[in-house]
């Protein structure tokens, strides 16, 4: 986290925790009480295993403020000696079971697998049982001491920190910003200490604020039991086990080291509390500004079944200036009833210079497809069951972790959909376009910072170098998916990767980017994959255009023939159902059903269900995909007959009807 977005959160954290009285009045007890114990010899006046039997059971008074034991011994010496084992043991337990636990709980929860099975039985086991219970039990087997009492309360602790731990990490690692941090190449740890353990941190204090107490009636109990430091050490639950036997005597012996737990107990809890109405009140005003809070980058390899004859790439012409090939690539998700298909042998070139559009209905595969270029998907569930995904020649399925941060975002940058979930709130627009240039180039901060402003500024931002060091919330929607591509573009990419970035713009807005991202193309010589379902925005952007269906790709041509001459009964479908302006009112043509579920995929062509042209032998067997015209390729049986308008006379036939 930065120096400024450190500041900033925590400050406006520590105003409000200031604001509470009964937390500040906790926060100054338990500081008065930590003093006192640090200056012991001072404070005391006398030593605490000082016997004076001709003073025992004295009541307080000048010499003796708290009065003495049976044994003639200072109260309030020993009570004092006391707090400074109590509170050291207390507050090491948390910090060694903190340290322990949020290494544990970020690599659990971020990496899931079976590191994650392993770390969670383990901790269900442990919180299965009893705190006091298991503490007394490890205490019991290692001894007196206050070293074996660190260790018991460790391991009662840990579990508890680590399962708050993996459940932030779980559900940080799923934000959009981590996703765009692992887009630029940003390696694991840096992305759980910059990404991750930010917003550990937060419920973290507030929970070892608020355990604090617990693991001090924890400690006393235990050093009650006779398990903490031996005697005649002073400790407060040894005072109060010695006050325990001498009750009927004298109750004040058992009253003063009971208070004193007491109210630090409550101490501790008030100011837990405080910090978690704090930092909370702080969080709410973040998401009322607007706010949002982030897997293994490398996606498991699984042999494919039997090829068949859907998947064979046909022999395309033309295409040896692509820059990114895709063939035959196949993704499945590992489920409760076994891997299900998502991805079936997708063929896909983009060539040096162009816009590719990749287009289809909500669940046909487009993000999936985008995704895997970069390895962007979960792993598990995703894996990878067949097929090459080539750059520049160079298979990115087949490089190691460490060869493939070198290219994201880099040589391939990719923009995603919803701006607000890709920037992380905790960083200014700034530090990120300064981060995505320093993690591929050596370059000063002072440096990337200019060169961030000029491409703030080449996007479109007014005012740059100011608006520099402002958070995403103060960006508008236009202006956030604007400083995405200008971080995308830091590091000069030869590809750019467009994941529907205009779905949640107003026109006015996504006309604006659609024509920055056209220009930045014929500027910059940059490649671009478009996946949209929005086909206007493909006829005014594109080059060439590729359909997909419930995980195939159908067809693949220019986006000129895409829209006079399409050639798959799917396409022809898409082309019918966008609204037109101007000629006599109509009812919008719809296509009948939906895209069948990855699960449920039918035999043969997926879209024979849906089809009018449909025939017996659509449905019989895997249809390939093949070329009909220069760099045009169909996957339908009945081609020749959807480009002899067959499907549209048909349809009209419908709609008379």
């Amino acid at each position: 986290m930065s120096t400024s977005t450190s500041v900033s959160h925590w400050r406006r954290s520590a105003q409000r925790f200031v604001r509470d009285p009964l937390a500040m009045a906790s926060l100054g007890f338990m500081l008065v009480l930590g003093l006192v114990a640090l200056f012991a010899p001072i404070t005391s006046r006398v030593d605490p295993n000082f016997q004076d039997l001709a003073s025992r059971f004295t009541g307080p008074s000048a010499d003796h403020w708290l009065g003495t034991d049976n044994l003639g011994r200072d109260t309030w010496a020993r009570l004092v000696y006391g707090a400074r084992v109590s509170l050291l043991i207390t507050l090491s337990s948390a910090l060694i079971a903190t340290a322990i636990a949020v290494p544990v709980g970020l690599v659990s929860g971020y990496w899931s697998g079976w590191v994650d099975t392993v770390v969670m039985r383990l901790t269900d086991a442990l919180l299965s049982i009893p705190p006091l219970v298991l503490a007394l039990a490890i205490a019991g087997i290692l001894g007196p001491g206050s070293r074996n009492l660190v260790i018991a309360l460790v391991v009662v602790m840990v579990p508890g920190f680590v399962r708050l731990v993996r459940g932030q990490a779980l559900a940080i690692r799923e934000e959009g910003y981590v996703d765009a941090s692992k887009a630029i190449g940003t390696s694991a740890p840096v992305i759980l200490t910059r990404r991750v353990l930010p917003h550990v941190l937060s419920p973290l204090l507030v929970q070892v604020s608020i355990a604090l107490g617990t693991i001090l009636v924890v400690e006393a109990s235990l050093s009650f039991l006779g398990l903490g430091d031996p005697p005649p050490n002073a400790s407060w639950g040894g005072m109060l086990l010695d006050g325990f036997r001498l009750m009927a005597t004298d109750a004040r012996l058992v009253l003063v080291p009971g208070l004193t737990i007491a109210l630090a107990t409550l101490a501790f809890n008030a100011i837990g509390d405080g910090a978690r109405d704090a930092l909370a009140g702080t969080a709410l005003q973040r998401r009322r500004r607007g706010d949002v809070l982030g897997t293994t980058s490398v996606v498991d390899r699984t042999p494919a079944p039997e090829a068949d004859a859907a998947r064979a790439a046909p022999a395309v012409a033309g295409t040896g200036g692509a820059l990114l090939e895709i063939r035959g690539l196949s993704i499945g998700f590992d489920t409760g009833d076994g891997i299900v298909q998502v991805l079936d042998g997708v063929d896909l070139d983009v060539r040096r210079g162009e816009i590719l559009g990749l287009v289809g209905e909500s669940g046909c595969g487009k993000t999936v497809t985008a995704q895997s270029i970069l390895r962007l998907l979960p792993s598990p569930p995703a894996r990878i069951l067949g097929g090459e995904v080539r750059f520049e020649g160079t298979d990115l399925l087949s490089l190691s972790s460490r060869e493939l941060r070198r290219l994201r975002g880099n040589d391939i940058a990719m923009v995603f959909q919803d701006p607000m979930a890709s920037l992380n709130p905790a960083f200014t627009i700034g530090d990120q376009i300064v981060e995505a240039q320093r993690l591929h180039r050596e370059v000063s901060k002072k440096d990337a910072r200019v060169r961030a402003a000029a491409l703030l500024d080449r996007v479109g931002i007014p005012d740059a170098t100011r608006r520099l060091d402002e958070y995403p919330h103060t960006f508008s929607g236009g202006m956030r998916q604007r400083a995405l591509i200008a971080m995308a573009l830091a590091n000069d990419p030869k590809l750019l990767i467009a994941d529907e970035p205009t779905t949640a713009l107003d026109v006015t807005v996504q006309a604006q980017i659609l024509e920055l991202i056209h220009e930045l193309r014929d500027d910059l010589g940059m490649s671009v994959l478009f996946v949209t379902h929005d086909l206007g925005v493909v006829q005014d952007l594109c080059d060439r255009v590729a359909v997909m269906y419930a995980g195939q790709v159908v067809e693949t041509t220019s986006v000129h023939d895409i829209f006079a001459e399409p050639r798959h009964p799917y396409s022809v479908a898409l082309m019918q159902s966008r609204p037109r302006l101007g000629g006599a009112a109509e009812r919008l043509v719809s296509i009948p059903g939906v895209v069948p579920a990855p699960a449920e995929m039918p035999s043969g062509c997926r879209f024979h269900s849906r089809c009018e042209l449909a025939v017996d032998a659509c449905a019989a067997a895997p249809v390939p995909i093949e070329q009909v015209a220069d760099l045009h390729l169909v996957r339908c049986i009945r081609h020749e007959d959807v480009a002899a308008g067959h499907l549209a006379d048909e349809h009209q036939g419908v709609h008379q009807s």
